[in-house]
């Protein structure tokens, strides 16, 4: 899993040995034949309250995440800190149960095989009794075990036997990764590694199915292609399961993993299948293009720029002009992908899903957030569901000067008919046509959009138009503290975003950090490498009612000190 780094380091202290006294009180797995995990991690907790939860397309949460120490001690600050982490993940247990669902611990992540080797190899014993302890002590069913790099596949085998052995009724999963057919194979402890296991997780998404550069030879793909495998897309779903049921891994211990978040390619690639050379780039994936914010107000999603590959049963945009990574191709999951996948799963006998991370997957301005997960309940745990319409219109609130236009869209979930009829409610206030196209009046006033779903016309969403003449002209500052972090202060509080143009014309998006205190103001931050010397950049900001502001901004140079670091 790709993670936030942290510096606290925190364990449990030698006591969490005397627990091996619990070590039989987590429950038995759930009997459902098909499992959807979502993974949960504490970093993203503001883009997912733990209240908010949709726990119906669920039946397995994941909450990320425990970190070895060499010494075989844990460091449960779950990327948070070692008060609030431990807390919320008590909360996410209890929540989780209080629902009828399992919670599941997970241990390791991205770049921390290092320590789980130490861990394992020098202090076995403590290590296997500090991961029970700690899943007792904070009311957890199991243990997912992402020991991702650095793997002994011999002492992988070695700590799940044990694990198993100290605590019998323990749900035991561990994330894998996907096959590439041209080249990767199964290790031979796997398929003993998965007779201790209750599911092998197999994580068939972005960045292990695209690839991209000079040489590569892989084409464009997917995020999570169900199939398609060939030698320039290599990967996928289905053959990454078959490869690991070869290996002697039952099919019902095998899930496929998705993920929620987008990705996109650069350099003027319109769909799949296409050159990923000469320059090319992949952009977006995890943090940084979550499907809340592709599907949510002023996102790039848009019904009619929707493409279907069936052979991958994958969605994806090919846009008419490149979006704010720089791309016009999108790959991405949406409700067909997802029913596709667990129908694909169910007649074929496998164990279910993973998903990363169900944070990233929430779209407040819809007005149902959780689809996503209504379609993974859909598509896995219960195919005679019925489904909820949902509807969102994709701009939200605009400002427009007087007679201008504006396309407007509607994002319709919950039914296959994505059709609505527009209107606007006040009188003198324009007019807008069948497709979206509204023209704004040539007075300043204020006027309300309405698409009503023609699939359940009970079903509106509304946004507000704010026809002004006025122009948006907040001021920035920009400050930096390294070769690579620079923030930018927007002293207007109702800036939403804001992204950066490079010299070669493609741009990048900042994220907000946070708000300045005393002043509401919002401070966004770029974690891209500036030159020392520094240099001029355009900044574009957009409000909460979609209006723009561009500026040139210098970001300051910085100077070497004594330790070599840039300040």
């Amino acid at each position: 899993m790709n993670l936030f780094r942290t510096l606290l380091r925190r364990g449990l202290s030698a006591a969490a040995l005397l627990a091996l006294a619990a070590l039989g009180a987590a429950q038995p797995a759930a009997a459902a034949t098909q499992w959807v995990m979502g993974y949960y991690v504490a970093y993203q907790r503001d883009m997912y309250p733990p209240q908010s939860i949709g726990w119906g397309g669920l039946t397995h949460i994941m909450m990320g995440r425990v970190k070895a120490k060499a010494d075989g001690t844990l460091n449960l600050d779950f990327d948070w800190d070692t008060t609030h982490g431990p807390a919320l993940a008590k909360d996410i247990a209890k929540r989780a149960h209080a629902a009828g669902k399992k919670a599941i611990l997970m241990v390791g992540g991205a770049d921390e095989g290092a320590t789980i080797r130490a861990a394992v190899v020098n202090h076995r014993a403590a290590f296997v009794a500090n991961l029970v302890a700690a899943m007792n002590s904070l009311g957890y069913d199991g243990l997912d075990l992402d020991w991702e790099d650095s793997v002994d596949w011999a002492k992988f085998q070695s700590l799940v036997t044990d694990l198993r052995a100290a605590a019998p009724n323990a749900i035991l999963t561990a994330p894998m990764a996907a096959i590439n057919i041209n080249y990767e194979t199964v290790d031979s402890h796997v398929a003993a590694i998965a007779a201790k296991l209750d599911r092998i997780s197999l994580m068939t998404y972005a960045p292990a199915t695209v690839w991209a550069g000079a040489g590569s030879g892989w084409l464009s793909w997917f995020n999570a292609p169900l199939a398609g495998e060939k030698e320039t897309t290599p990967v996928s779903i289905a053959s990454s399961l078959q490869r690991y049921v070869a290996a002697g891994v039952p099919k019902s211990k095998l899930a496929m993993g998705t993920s929620f978040y987008a990705i996109c390619y650069t350099g003027g690639v319109t769909g799949p299948n296409q050159s990923a050379e000469n320059g090319v780039a992949i952009r977006g994936g995890d943090n940084d293009f979550p499907l809340s914010k592709f599907y949510g107000k002023g996102g790039v999603f848009d019904w009619s720029r929707r493409f279907w590959n069936a052979r991958a049963s994958q969605s994806y945009l090919s846009l008419p002009t490149a979006e704010s990574h720089g791309c016009r191709y999108v790959s991405y999951e949406d409700e067909s992908a997802l029913l596709a996948k667990g129908a694909y799963s169910r007649q074929n006998g496998y164990g279910g899903v993973i998903v990363w991370t169900i944070n990233q997957g929430y779209v407040t301005s819809h007005s149902r957030p959780n689809f996503l997960l209504e379609a993974l309940r859909k598509g896995f745990i219960d195919p005679n569901a019925a489904q909820t319409v949902g509807l969102s219109v994709m701009q939200g609130d605009v400002s427009l000067a007087p007679g201008a236009q504006r396309r407007f869209s509607a994002l319709v979930t919950g039914t296959t008919n994505k059709s609505v009829t527009w209107s606007i409610v006040e009188t003198g206030c324009g007019a807008i046509d069948g497709a979206g196209r509204y023209t704004a009046p040539s007075t300043q006033k204020t006027c309300t959009v309405t698409a009503k779903s023609v699939a359940d016309r009970s079903k509106t969403a509304s946004a507000k138009v704010t026809v002004s003449a006025a122009s948006w002209t907040p001021s920035f500052s920009v400050s930096r503290s390294g070769t690579w972090w620079v923030e930018v202060l927007a002293k207007d509080a109702s800036a939403a975003s804001m992204s950066i143009q490079w010299p070669d014309g493609t741009s990048s998006p900042l994220s907000l950090e946070y708000r300045q205190y005393g002043t509401n103001y919002p401070v966004f931050a770029a974690n891209y490498e500036f030159p020392d010397a520094g240099g001029s950049y355009y900044f574009t900001a957009k409000s909460t009612s979609n209006r723009t502001a561009k500026v040139k901004l210098k970001v300051p140079a910085c100077a070497h000190g004594a330790d070599g670091v840039c300040h």
